[in-house]
């Protein structure tokens, strides 16, 4: 092959390479660097069978493995380490909390929290592993 036809088809496999986060989007670069505009794909918005995200203790005490959880409620105790006792109206619930989630807030047993994670589950205990913490104003 001759230099300008590799040359070419290099920048081809570079443009390529390059531009695949367009590709997710709403851009297709064709062999001969032409860009094709398309639209993004869509997708159903509504009502799902799939899981849901639980929304207090009582459910999340019967929960499987990894549900996905949203609960609002209060910090009342700690248990040490990252380790705290949960509380709503509906029950309590041991919930772990890396140093990280904190962002340097102090949180007391009076605070409103919403606290998203996940069920752990393990052979005689049910707790939360916690993503994210937001305290309610």
């Amino acid at each position: 092959m001759g230099k300008i036809v590799v040359k070419k088809i290099l920048l081809v496999c570079l443009l390529g390479v390059f531009s695949m986060p367009s590709l997710a989007n709403e851009h297709l670069i064709s062999a001969d660097s032409q860009t094709v505009v398309v639209q993004a794909q869509g997708g159903f918005k509504g009502p799902s069978r799939s899981k849901h995200i639980i929304k207090d203790v009582i459910s999340a005490l019967n929960a499987s493995d990894n549900t996905k959880v949203n609960l609002t409620g209060r910090l009342i105790m700690s248990l040490g380490d990252e380790d705290y006792v949960f509380q709503d109206s509906t029950g309590e619930i041991t919930v772990e909390i890396d140093n990280d989630i904190w962002y340097g807030r102090t949180i007391t047993p009076e605070n409103h929290i919403v606290l998203r994670g996940e069920v752990e589950k393990d052979w005689n205990n049910t707790s939360i592993e916690v993503d994210s913490l937001e305290v309610l104003q």
